[in-house]
């Protein structure tokens, strides 16, 4: 019998984890951006455009002058550490949930000026914005 309410209570954790970080991460957020506005950003003359998906999909359509490291990479954080924090950061990744947990990983960090593509990419082009590849 306590062997079935350990296990419940573990079952109910672990949705309640996927719920909150899957669900609630991808809600807007205050650094969330439309495909316009980041578009706006990318003139700036200090913004870097951080592309967070896998290399393998970094060698598909991209914004121009995007760079890449890849969220889940183990070396993300030392590639992190190593930027300018005075500089705009314009992340994107496919859909917006890798981005959203890279942007508030930099936040976390100290970087102030960071803004996430809402929708990632797919939205990007569903706007009528430019790739490359």
């Amino acid at each position: 019998m306590n062997n079935k309410i350990i296990l419940a209570a573990a079952a109910a954790a672990v949705l309640i984890f996927v719920y909150m970080f899957f669900f609630n991460g991808a809600k807007t957020t205050a650094e969330d951006v439309t495909p316009e506005k980041f578009s706006e950003f990318t003139k700036e003359p200090d913004a870097v455009i951080l592309d967070v998906r896998s290399a393998f999909e970094f060698g598909g359509d991209k914004i121009a002058g995007a760079q890449n490291m890849s969220y889940t990479s183990s070396g993300f954080k030392a590639y992190l550490e190593k930027l300018d924090k005075s500089k705009s950061y314009l992340v994107y990744c496919a859909s917006g949930s890798r981005s959203v947990g890279a942007v508030k990983q930099m936040k976390s960090m100290g970087f102030e000026k960071v803004y996430n593509l809402k929708g990632g990419i797919e939205h990007w082009k569903s706007a009528g914005m430019p790739v490359v590849r």
